[in-house]
């Protein structure tokens, strides 16, 4: 977990340091700047419910623990259409910087969490029915 999540803390750093740069030196706009910020709270958002959604269901029964996770899965998904929907409509962001760096940013993230779902593998394995 450590590894990963020091992984992690690096990427976030990384990309909006080079985020900030950019508008530092008026590469991209005021609103695109926010709309990179709203993009990655939305993902972090994500992570954290995948996150807090598998840790719930370590100590749980097998037929729980997919239960768990992959309704967490659909969940999340329609949670983030929607949010992702309201952001679009009701904020002054740049949508297609929204978008870009949202799906940037949730494959990445996505990778983090499979990540830290092989590092608990052995938890997993040594679940009871």
């Amino acid at each position: 977990m450590k590894k990963t999540g020091s992984l992690l803390l690096l990427f976030l750093a990384v990309s909006y340091g080079i985020i900030s740069f950019l508008y530092l030196e008026n590469i991209i706009s005021y609103q695109s700047f926010i709309s990179t910020i709203y993009a990655g709270l939305l993902n972090l958002l994500n992570l954290g419910c995948a996150y807090l959604l598998f840790n719930l269901s370590l100590k749980k029964p097998n037929k729980l623990f997919v239960l768990y996770n992959l309704s967490g899965i659909g969940i999340r998904i329609f949670l983030m259409l929607a949010l992702i929907a309201l952001s679009i409509k009701f904020l002054k962001i740049d949508k297609y910087a929204f978008i870009l760096v949202f799906f940037l940013f949730y494959f990445v993230l996505l990778s983090f969490e499979v990540r830290y779902i092989l590092s608990k593998k052995d938890l997993i394995k040594g679940k009871s029915t």
